[in-house]
């Protein structure tokens, strides 16, 4: 999978400039310094969601369309479209879901250390080294550079992987949690700094 997406990353390199790109090897403090900096510019981005989504005990896969708004420093709001709708808000460390267009809207409060607002604040300070029990792989290819992440053992997370364009916009997610399933996220038309306000983030 990954051969196949770094040659269609080639080809569409070769449309678009006539020229080839070779990969170039990043560490992974570079790694998590580039993820670090396609934040620091940003204030808000809004944008169209396709996720694939593949669980352990299904041999179908789910694929889902929607939407995603995220204001720093602790606002994040997806919505999905039929069939399967629904809506997920997250406050900072309160997080609100509603399964369908009437369904029961349920509330889940974190760990603080789990909040928004603290990650982001992690992440506002240069990456000079790994935390501990974190593995990472990065490379670049002309403007694309991709990032994965393995946490350290312990959580339900086994693997982060995030594609980066040239100006720090995320196109694509893939979250791999370690009871198998597997989630791709895909953005498209993102918007950024588009001055989101409070009102864009409520469950209806």
């Amino acid at each position: 999978m990954k051969q196949l997406m770094q040659m269609a990353v080639v080809i569409l390199l070769f449309l678009t400039t006539g020229l080839t790109a070779e990969a170039r090897s990043l560490t992974p403090v570079e790694g998590l310094e580039a993820l670090r900096r396609s934040f620091a510019g940003l204030s808000d981005f809004t944008a169209e969601l396709t996720q694939e989504k593949q669980l352990s005990i299904m041999k179908k896969k789910l694929v889902m369309h929607g939407m995603i708004r995220f204001k720093k420093p602790d606002r994040f709001f997806m919505t999905l479209s039929p069939p399967y709708s629904g809506s997920v808000l997250l406050k900072d460390t309160v997080l609100e879901q509603r399964l369908g267009g009437q369904g029961e809207l349920q509330r889940i409060v974190l760990p603080p250390d789990q909040g928004l607002a603290h990650w982001f604040g992690a992440v506002a300070r240069p990456v000079t080294s790994l935390p501990p029990g974190m593995t990472v792989r990065a490379e670049q290819l002309g403007p694309v550079t991709n990032v994965v992440i393995r946490p350290a053992k312990g959580g339900q997370l086994k693997e982060l992987a995030i594609v980066l364009q040239h100006d720090g916009t995320v196109r694509k997610l893939t979250i791999e949690e370690r009871t198998g399933d597997r989630t791709v996220m895909t953005f498209r038309k993102i918007r950024k700094n588009v001055g989101l306000t409070d009102a864009d983030f409520r469950l209806e």
